[in-house]
């Protein structure tokens, strides 16, 4: 299982990020992850993949930038007060513990004057969109995060099938089915590496491929992969009996890299 993430150790963060077809620049690779991670998390704490100049800094300052930006601090100032919308009571003893530890200056002001618990325990059912941010990096006591890419990959694949009112997606994981017109179809993304001369290496999913058509739980079955250099056409594989094929897919990313179009004037 391939982990993806960050690691804080003292005052350096090791990132460990993922690399595919024309994806190969640091910044376009954490944009690729915070593309990744936007399909795990609700609309209100995504990522404005938009603001390209984030991506310059490291995975945690991304994640801090986006927090701080979630609380409204122009609603402090006295020149301008406005009412209180809303508290968010049990989230706040969660935004104490990581601020305290933080270096970011907004964050250690709303921290100071209070202690930090070393027996402070995640909870569930936050709302606060800081929160759903907060619990991907931090533990309660240190700040890391280590993900399963394949899962990732199998979540951005998902959500980005278009969706017809004669079609029924759904994530069946680690499998993708699409049921459409009484033909069932197996998406099996996987990160892993394609090479036509190195085929031996996907054995293992080819045939549990062919043991879904053989058992008659799909009609048809594709295996995603992400696109390489060596691998940007889609392979066709057959079973010895020349009675059923696979597919091998290359997935691109390069939406993740691609520059919104500005409108000229």
């Amino acid at each position: 299982m391939r982990k993806i993430g960050f690691i804080k150790c003292n005052d350096t963060t090791k990132e460990i990020l993922p690399k595919t077809y024309k994806v190969n620049q640091i910044e376009k690779r954490r944009k690729m992850f915070c593309t990744l991670i936007n399909q795990y998390l609700s609309k209100h704490s995504q990522f404005d993949l938009n603001k390209t100049d984030q991506f310059n800094y490291s995975l945690l300052e991304i994640f801090e930038q986006r927090i701080v930006g979630l609380f409204q601090f122009h609603r402090w100032r006295p020149e301008s007060p406005q009412k209180v919308l809303k508290i968010y009571h049990k989230e706040s003893l969660l935004f104490q513990q990581y601020f305290k530890q933080s270096k970011v200056h907004k964050m250690r002001y709303l921290s100071r004057g209070s202690l930090f618990d070393s027996e402070f325990q995640l909870l569930v059912g936050y709302e606060h969109p800081a929160a759903e941010l907060i619990q991907l990096i931090f533990n309660g006591k240190e700040i890391s995060m280590m993900l399963d890419l394949d899962a990732l990959f199998t979540q951005t694949v998902y959500q980005r099938i278009k969706r017809e009112k004669d079609k029924k997606v759904t994530l069946d994981a680690p499998y993708i089915h699409i049921d459409q017109k009484g033909v069932r179809t197996s998406i099996y993304p996987r990160w892993k590496k394609v090479d036509k001369s190195s085929m031996n290496l996907r054995k293992d999913d080819i045939e549990e491929g062919f043991e879904q058509l053989q058992n008659k739980e799909v009609d048809q079955c594709y295996l995603v992969y992400p696109k390489t250099d060596n691998f940007q056409k889609h392979i066709t594989v057959m079973n010895q009996s020349k009675e059923k094929e696979i597919k091998m897919i290359p997935y691109s990313f390069t939406f993740c890299t691609r520059e919104r179009k500005r409108c000229k004037k």
